[in-house]
C-alpha cells in the first residue's frame, strides 16, 4: 500500500516494518513532505516527519497524523518518476518528483495520475542521502524499463529485483559519510527494526481508506529495545 504502511514502534520512534528481503539503507530526521492528490480534508498533505530509505522503497513517517489519520506513505522506487535535486541559493535542498499511486487502477500502467511531491531536507545537507538514494532509484528505473521491455516483446519473468540485499551491503560499506548530513546509516546486520517485525509476504499495494475518505487507524506494533 502507498498510504500508512505497516509501521513498528522503536526505541528511537515509529520505523516502517520491513518486507521480505527490504533493507532499510538509513533514515533522515527534520524532513518536510508535500504530497498532492492524496486523500485528505483539503486533497493534499504537508508535514513534517522522518524519511526513511531502503532498498526498495522511501517511506516518509510523520510526526504526528493529520485530521484524516494519514501518518505516512511509501514511495516505491519503481514507480518513480522525474525526480529531481533542487539546490536553490536562498531555501533548502529539495527533491520534487512524480510517484503513481500504489493501489488498484493506478501504477505506471495504470489509469490514475501519478502524484506530485516535493521533500525538503531542512537540516544540514545531503551529500549522504542523494548519492545513495540516487543509485538505487536509478537501478530500479533500468530494471522497471526492460521489464516493460520483454513484456511489450512477449518475454515474461516480471521485474528483477533491482537492488538486492546483497548488492545494497557493498554500496553502504562503500558509501560517501558527508559530516554535514545527518542522516543515519544502517548497515545490514545492524537494521532499525528487529528481525521478529518483518512482514511475511511481499509488498501489496492497495488502497488502505475507507469509504469515509478517512484513512483506517494503524496500530504500530511494539519492538523490544
Amino acid at each position: 500500500m502507498s498510504t500508512n504502511p505497516a509501521l513498528v514502534t522503536t526505541p528511537t520512534g515509529l520505523c516502517p516494518a520491513p518486507f521480505p528481503d527490504e533493507v532499510f539503507v538509513l533514515h533522515r530526521t527534520g524532513v518536510q513532505c508535500e504530497l498532492h492528490g492524496v486523500q485528505t480534508r483539503v486533497k493534499g498533505w504537508q508535514a513534517r516527519g522522518v524519511l526513511y530509505l531502503s532498498n526498495i522503497r522511501l517511506v516518509f513517517v510523520s510526526d504526528r497524523p493529520d485530521e484524516s489519520g494519514l501518518r505516512a506513505f511509501d514511495f516505491p522506487l519503481v514507480y518513480v518518476r522525474q525526480d529531481k535535486l533542487n539546490q536553490p541559493i536562498f531555501g533548502c535542498n529539495n527533491l520534487s518528483g512524480q510517484v503513481w499511486p500504489a493501489v488498484e487502477r493506478g501504477g505506471p500502467a495504470g489509469e490514475l495520475p501519478p502524484h506530485d511531491f516535493r521533500i525538503y531536507f531542512k537540516e544540514g545537507g545531503i551529500g549522504t542521502f542523494y548519492p545513495l538514494y540516487y543509485t538505487l532509484a536509478e537501478r530500479a528505473k533500468q530494471a522497471l524499463a526492460a521489464a516493460q521491455e520483454r513484456a511489450r516483446g512477449g518475454g515474461g519473468g516480471g521485474l528483477v529485483e533491482p537492488n538486492p540485499p546483497t548488492y545494497v551491503a557493498g554500496l553502504v560499506s562503500h558509501a560517501f559519510v558527508d559530516p554535514a548530513d545527518p542522516s543515519t546509516v544502517y548497515l545490514a546486520e545492524r537494521q532499525p527494526v528487529d528481525e521478529s517485525a518483518r512482514l511475511a509476504s511481499a509488498p501489496r499495494y492497495a488502497a488502505n481508506y475507507g469509504q469515509d475518505e478517512v484513512y483506517e487507524p494503524m496500530e504500530p506494533r511494539q519492538v523490544p529495545p
